[in-house]
């Protein structure tokens, strides 16, 4: 008897009250757990990764549903051959797989036309896949794709392919496909066609078996050193420690420098190599400026391994390089074990310079009572320094530091922290054999005092100390002043000489001069004045007194304020000042009696001679000659 797709049941396969199953058998097949077939495709994913499985149950979906079709085509006499296609799907439905019907159907088996689009309804595979994993950025009905591209494939006599385009397992609605012959799809089928290859898997499970205990050995060797370098960071082992963790893991001789390449710390594996082993052997010829992610590696002439080296950097400023010698190739799982070293060296540095930033807080804190502060107790305060290390007992000098933008106003908060990190970076150099200087930052101002011992451990003079700080803190957009106050002698000291520095630098900044350093042993007795009047009002008080002169030699091109200087200095005397001006006896007398008729003083009078010396004095401050 014939029989129609439309009438196809399972009992034209099985007589379900057999209880032997014995022509479910006879036609190779076999009735299973869904939950169990999910729990293997679970397993497949799990161990295999989506794609890897995906391939499997695609091939194994599609060898099934060759097989069904040979077993619908011998053992049922179809009415056509259409139904027996249709069939196809109709079994999806019996078996419980999901339930399918076309939306568009176009098939003519003569011609070997094929193209059919429609639903797959209440999909178990998508189901299953939704136990077990969240939803996927693909579909993932993996097997009932290859099973219709199989069923099809040997009714049609040709390569069907049948692509899901909407899919529950991805978080669609519902399921949905397109099948068309092979040639039809095109290159839009390309990915597809390569899962279906038949190529031998074992190999590839192999293959993959030996990736998977290659990845557990070193997914090990990173564990344990993240491990270590943790212990250690702990323990305060510090670089020398991570040098060596990495070195004993990696078996390589390992370098940590700081940015001006000079070594840390250092690991030596191997004997002879230390020479070769620097990042600055690494950085040669790189043209570009070396990011803080960048991983460069070298290749040493003659010989047999490369150098490669990473910076370890903080609050993304590059603070020093990690170097390794290695003999093997470079790839992921060396580059992840080095990040990992420089990340803890970077945490180190971290750790480092909050303990220095936090101590400097607690210092300048002590440091705002020791110079400003004439109520403070001087004992308390040399007490708690010397707890941290620092005796004030030593000579020290105090620096006062102004600063201004171009247009002489307040510097802004941007530039103030970048002053701020110049300081610390010159406050870590400065301190790096011992602690000799101690530094508090406000705003626009800075105040700090040296030891004496630090100077002349350098071979420099207190002056030549302040240039070196002047440059340091170079920038474009701002100006500095720095005044330096005398050694101090004793610890009440400190308060007085932070007036004399801050003195110092505001006559720093109005004096005529290039220089924006001024030491207080230079103003001589003009400091007695500088503790009661600010160096603005000095600086108007000897313009006003000598104003006439000054506009006198300008209008005329004269020397009438040189003359003048000259005539103090000699304790006005006459005939000193004429010969060292080389001028005549007459002409000496004319000038100073133009100079006296401009002023309207006589200088022959104690108070006028005074207030004369005093005004040069000044101009002498500030540059003028």
């Amino acid at each position: 008897m014939e029989v129609k797709a439309s009438n196809f049941t399972l009992n034209h396969l099985i007589n379900v009250s057999e209880e032997t199953g014995q022509k479910w058998k006879d036609l190779e097949l076999i009735l299973s757990s869904a939950d169990a077939w999910g729990l293997l495709r679970k397993d497949l994913i799990t161990a295999l990764g989506v794609q890897r499985a995906k391939r499997f149950l695609l091939r194994y979906g599609y060898k099934c549903g060759e097989h069904e079709a040979r077993v619908l085509k011998d053992s049922i006499n179809w009415e056509s051959k259409m139904d027996w296609l249709v069939a196809g799907s109709k079994l999806h439905y019996l078996t419980g797989r999901t339930y399918s019907y076309p939306e568009s159907f176009q098939v003519n088996m003569e011609k070997g036309e094929f193209h059919v689009s429609g639903y797959w309804m209440d999909s178990y595979e998508a189901k299953q896949h939704l136990n077990y994993f969240p939803a996927h950025n693909e579909p993932v009905c993996y097997y009932l794709a290859g099973y219709a591209s199989g069923y099809t494939s040997a009714c049609m006599g040709k390569k069907i392919i049948f692509k899901e385009t909407k899919c529950k397992g991805k978080g669609d609605d519902y399921c949905s496909y397109i099948g068309k012959a092979a040639e039809d799809w095109g290159e839009e089928i390309d990915e597809e066609l390569f899962y279906y290859e038949d190529d031998d898997m074992s190999g590839e499970l192999d293959q993959m078996y030996r990736k998977v205990e290659q990845q557990k050995e070193r997914l090990e060797i990173g564990y344990s050193l993240s491990r270590s370098l943790n212990n250690a960071l702990l323990k305060g082992q510090g670089m020398d420690g991570f040098a060596k963790i990495l070195g004993e893991k990696l078996h390589c001789n390992v370098l940590i420098e700081d940015k001006h390449f000079k070594e840390i710390a250092s690991f030596k594996q191997t004997p002879g190599m230390e020479k070769f082993i620097t990042a600055r052997n690494t950085l040669k010829g790189i043209e570009k400026k070396l990011s803080l992610n960048d991983v460069v590696e070298a290749e040493l002439t003659g010989q047999t391994f490369k150098l490669v080296t990473i910076p370890i950097s903080v609050r993304n400023q590059i603070y020093g390089f990690l170097t390794v010698a290695l003999n093997k190739k470079l790839n992921s799982f060396y580059r992840d074990l080095l990040e990992r070293v420089a990340m803890v060296a970077s945490l180190q540095i971290q750790y480092e310079r909050i303990a220095i930033e936090t101590e400097q807080r607690l210092k300048g804190e002590l440091l705002e009572q020791l110079l400003n502060s004439k109520e403070t107790n001087v004992q308390e305060i040399y007490n708690r320094f010397s707890y941290l290390g620092y005796d004030l007992t030593t000579p020290h000098y105090v620096l006062h530091i102004k600063m201004e933008d171009q247009n002489g106003k307040e510097v802004d908060n941007e530039e103030q922290l970048k002053i701020r990190n110049k300081l610390n970076n010159f406050y870590q150099e400065q301190n790096k054999f011992g602690s000799n200087m101690l530094i508090l930052t406000k705003w626009n101002t800075v105040q700090a005092i040296i030891s004496k011992k630090l100077i002349e451990s350098d071979g420099k003079s207190i002056k030549k100390f302040a240039g070196q700080l002047l440059r340091k803190l170079d920038n474009p957009n701002c100006r500095f002043y720095i005044g330096v106050s005398e050694e101090t002698t004793e610890l009440p000291d400190f308060y007085h000489r932070a007036k004399e520095a801050k003195q110092a630098a505001d006559l720093a900044k109005i004096r005529f001069s290039s220089s924006r350093i001024m030491l207080a042993n230079e103003l001589g007795h003009l400091s007695l004045f500088l503790y009661a009047r600010e160096p603005e009002e000095l600086k108007k008080f000897a313009e006003e007194n000598l104003q006439p002169i000054l506009e006198y030699d300008r209008k005329k091109n004269s020397e009438l304020l040189q003359t003048l200087f000259h005539y103090t200095q000699n304790e006005f005397n006459l005939h000193k000042t004429a010969r060292e001006m080389i001028l005549s006896i007459s002409g000496m007398r004319y000038r100073i009696q133009k100079i006296e008729e401009l002023l309207n003083i006589d200088l022959s009078n104690s108070n006028s001679r005074f207030e004369v010396q005093l005004s040069l004095q000044i101009f002498l401050m500030l540059g003028k000659f």
